[in-house]
């Protein structure tokens, strides 16, 4: 019975937690990139890669690294001698993500 209950439990939690997930419309947003192919998060900055692709940076309105691998809040600046963004205290520098290429399945 308490096995039953247990079960029970986590599956009225699991359809309440499904439910908020797709009510929230931000989580779908996405801004196209500048080669109109890739995408990515609306929370986010279009990079380019290294790869000559393009990445998503983490940070709505991110400064992009010469590195085409990290990137920084807005109004910082890469300094990549010491993996950190630049501004009047220290931040460390975030990887990119990949973009998402086909831009049809996500709108």
């Amino acid at each position: 019975m308490k096995a039953f209950i247990v079960v029970l439990f986590c599956s009225l939690f699991l359809t309440i937690l499904t439910k908020n997930i797709d009510n929230d419309p931000s989580s779908d947003a996405v801004i196209v990139c500048p080669d109109g192919i890739s995408v990515c998060p609306s929370t986010s900055t279009c990079c380019i890669a290294i790869d000559g692709d393009y990445s998503c940076c983490p940070l709505q309105e991110g400064v992009c690294c010469a590195d085409h691998i990290h990137c920084c809040p807005e109004h910082y600046k890469c300094d990549l001698k010491i993996f950190k963004c630049d501004r009047t205290f220290n931040t460390n520098i975030l990887r990119m993500k990949p973009s998402l290429k086909n831009i049809d399945s996500v709108l």
